[in-house]
């Protein structure tokens, strides 16, 4: 009896979030000491000093973790699901690229909440 089965969706789904976890964990662990345009969660209001940069770093880094195990879980939870499997790849596909939106808004909604554009 097979306990899991890798389907095209569960299989995406595992690994992307499994990536992303690691991913997050390095970027807590290991933030980027000084604002720069290549390495760590970098936009506009992340960017505009250091102590925005530091918070959005880490703040960034923890959501990144929880969107990993979300995906995880969800890939799991899909291999007992019933799916053809062209459909479960452009599910997984679709899932995987829409998935960081809300958690960008999220992090986003914080810094603006956190840091509002007075304290310049």
């Amino acid at each position: 009896m097979e306990l899991l089965r890798l389907s095209p969706l569960s299989l995406i789904l595992v690994l992307t979030g499994f990536l992303f976890f690691i991913a997050g964990l390095i970027h807590y662990y290991y933030p980027p000491k000084r604002i720069n345009h290549f390495y760590g969660y970098r936009t506009k209001r992340s960017m505009r000093n250091l102590t925005v940069w530091k918070f959005a770093q880490t703040y960034a880094a923890k959501k990144m973790q929880r969107l990993g195990l979300y995906l995880v879980v969800l890939g799991l939870l899909a291999s007992v699901v019933e799916i053809d499997r062209m459909i479960g790849t452009w599910l997984a596909i679709a899932l995987v690229v829409l998935a960081p939106i809300p958690m960008l808004l999220e992090i986003e909604k914080e810094l603006k909440k956190r840091f509002p554009k007075d304290e310049d």
